[in-house]
């Protein structure tokens, strides 16, 4: 298979990370080297738009389906309604997007900053976020899981993560010990009755 070689030094903002054979992200690159800004229903799904520039883009209601999405710029895109189910979204930067009602299920947010954003009603199941950036972000309103770390929707910082980690881990410690003490004084019939207050 020939590879085609890229000059660096020609690569601009707006040139994905691998080049283009599709002639639609060619023609979504043509337009973002205009100056066009407005995306809104437009249907992306499965394509590849690594490394594009879409800050402050209107894409409400876009179709991120399967898409790869590394390195591309959210910053303050409007992403209401937005379709990124199964998308890879390693490292993008979506600081400040608004991402109200978007569907995340499945999707890959692993090292991307989230910092300023809204989530509010956002579909979250299943979504991977290892060092994930969720400073000043706006949480869905379900429970949801952010790494090790359970936490409810809420505003919340890096500070109240660390703090909420503190807290889960101080419990399961307390739960350990007393599920220990138990076998130890009382023998496995009293670790069945502890266990199920514990439950309950």
């Amino acid at each position: 298979m020939k590879v085609s070689k890229i000059n660096l030094e020609k690569v601009s903002v707006f040139d994905p990370l691998i080049v283009p054979e599709n002639p639609r992200v060619q023609q979504l690159i043509n337009d973002l080297k205009q100056g066009k800004r407005n995306f809104k229903d437009t249907d992306w799904a499965e394509l590849d738009l690594s490394g594009l520039d879409l800050s402050h883009a209107d894409l409400r209601n876009c179709n991120f389906f399967n898409c790869e999405l590394r390195c591309v710029n959210f910053t303050g895109a409007d992403l209401e309604g937005a379709n990124f189910k199964g998308a890879n979204l390693r490292t993008a930067n979506l600081t400040d997007a608004d991402l109200t009602n978007a569907n995340l299920m499945d999707a890959d947010l692993c090292h991307v900053s989230l910092k300023g954003s809204i989530l509010k009603e956002a579909k979250f199941k299943r979504v991977k976020c290892y060092k994930t950036l969720l400073e000043k972000t706006q949480l869905p309103d379900e429970r949801i899981t952010v790494g090790k770390i359970r936490v409810a929707g809420e505003n919340v910082s890096s500070e109240d993560l660390e703090g909420k980690a503190k807290v889960s881990y101080q419990r399961y410690k307390k739960i350990a010990i007393i599920l220990i003490a138990t076998v130890l004084f009382l023998g496995w019939q009293g670790l069945k009755f502890s266990i199920l207050f514990l439950l309950t």
